[in-house]
């Protein structure tokens, strides 16, 4: 029992390092601070000061804690920029990804982040703007002889991944597809955060790691062969904050994130992390359809 514990709390050190630590490049990369531009000012609601934005602390590259302590990723980057530009203070609430949109709709947060992609179920209850594409990949150990080709393949697999998150409600929805098929069901295992998600599988609690695109990616890259790609699920899709339902600042912060596309910032931002791959052009609120 107790060389268990040793073990996973080994792992879980090696699971936080890969998923925490920040590559040389991402941390000497400076992005221009933003000087405020009156006519998106001028779009905000009367007395707006500061934005409140709940963060759901993850893993590199998109939420996280860094070396010093401090909230950072691409996402803080972007949304830093965009109320630069409309001249507001940045009021960051860390939290965990199950609170974002409850927290939204009880107006506790002007806007929330957390790599949450845009979905027709969340912008019924939430204005979502996209800035960046992405989609869901499996990651395993290096060793494993597991291939993901669509959902049906994780039934009687054990998964690790995020509370709140797409991936719960897919693997809610494929279960009983598993138990009709008379396979056994996904054994999803829901952490606050990534990091969580990553020790499962260093630890072989989990077969795999199930996340967005750019965290899993992150992992893989980090880990230096340890781990592997298994596997995607769902087309590219948008990711990207999401507001309060009708929130007055939903069209600001578009125009704020559209104006960071248009002078060059955003591109230096996804530079920053490695992500010039997912970038886009445009910065759409409410987006329906394949991401351009």
């Amino acid at each position: 029992m107790i060389q268990g514990v040793r073990r996973a709390s080994r792992w879980s050190i090696v699971a936080a390092g890969l998923l925490a630590s920040v590559p040389a490049w991402a941390q000497t990369d400076v992005i221009p601070t933003q000087t405020p531009n009156p006519d998106l000012v001028k779009k905000l609601p009367a007395g707006a000061k500061t934005f409140t934005l709940a963060v759901a602390l993850g893993s590199p590259p998109d939420d996280f804690r860094n070396a010093q302590g401090e909230v950072a990723g691409w996402e803080i980057d972007i949304m830093r920029g965009a109320t630069q530009l409309l001249g507001l203070d940045l009021d960051i609430r860390p939290t965990t990804f199950d609170t974002l949109i409850p927290g939204l709709q009880a107006k506790r947060f002007d806007g929330a982040t957390g790599q949450m992609g845009l979905s027709d179920a969340r912008e019924k209850v939430v204005d979502m703007i996209g800035t960046l594409t992405g989609n869901e990949l499996f990651a395993a150990l290096s060793d494993s002889t597991i291939k993901i080709n669509g959902l049906e393949d994780l039934c009687g697999l054990t998964v690790g991944t995020t509370r709140g998150s797409r991936e719960m409600v897919f693997a809610g929805e494929q279960n009983p597809k598993c138990e009709a098929a008379g396979r056994k069901p996904i054994n999803a295992l829901a952490f606050n955060d990534g990091n969580g998600a990553a020790e499962a599988v260093m630890s072989r609690r989990a077969d795999m790691v199930w996340l967005g695109s750019t965290a899993i990616s992150y992992f893989v890259a980090q880990s230096k062969g340890r781990t592997k790609v298994v596997g995607a699920y769902t087309d590219p899709s948008y990711i990207g904050p999401a507001l309060t339902k009708g929130s007055d600042l939903a069209v600001p912060l578009q125009a704020a994130i559209q104006t960071l596309i248009d002078n060059g910032t955003y591109g230096k931002i996804v530079a920053k992390w490695g992500l010039s791959d997912n970038a886009i052009k445009t910065a759409p609120l409410n987006p329906t359809g394949t991401p351009k």
